[in-house]
């Protein structure tokens, strides 16, 4: 077995039985090491620009922009305010923010709820 380079720390990690077989299957149909992979995760996880961030807020505004394009959720309530506006209140607070990393200062995803 290789020794492992000085640009690596060593860290340890649990799966669950589900993930690893995935994992493993992964690594071999890819042909890239498991340790690559995670490496490769961790560092999409924790760098800007999250795509899984962008997607997921780009979905509540689709449904924000559907719900205010329905007539029938025009109607207002004695509030003042209408189903539309009521809906879209509730899904602009699910949205995720990114938030600085205070470690690099780079942005990382933060659930609104």
């Amino acid at each position: 077995m290789p020794t492992p380079s000085n640009n690596y720390k060593p860290f340890l990690t649990y799966l669950t039985p589900g993930d690893y077989m995935k994992l493993k299957k992964f690594s071999a149909k890819s042909k890239t090491s498991m340790t690559q992979i995670i490496r490769e995760a961790v560092t999409a996880r924790i760098s800007g620009g999250n795509a899984y961030v962008s997607g997921f807020n780009a979905g509540l505004q689709e449904a924000i922009d559907a719900v205010n394009a329905m007539k029938h959720a025009q109607m207002r309530f004695p509030s003042g305010k209408s189903f539309a506006e009521l809906v879209s209140d509730e899904l602009i607070v699910r949205q995720m923010k990114e938030q600085k990393d205070a470690t690099d200062g780079k942005q990382e995803p933060v659930s609104g709820v």
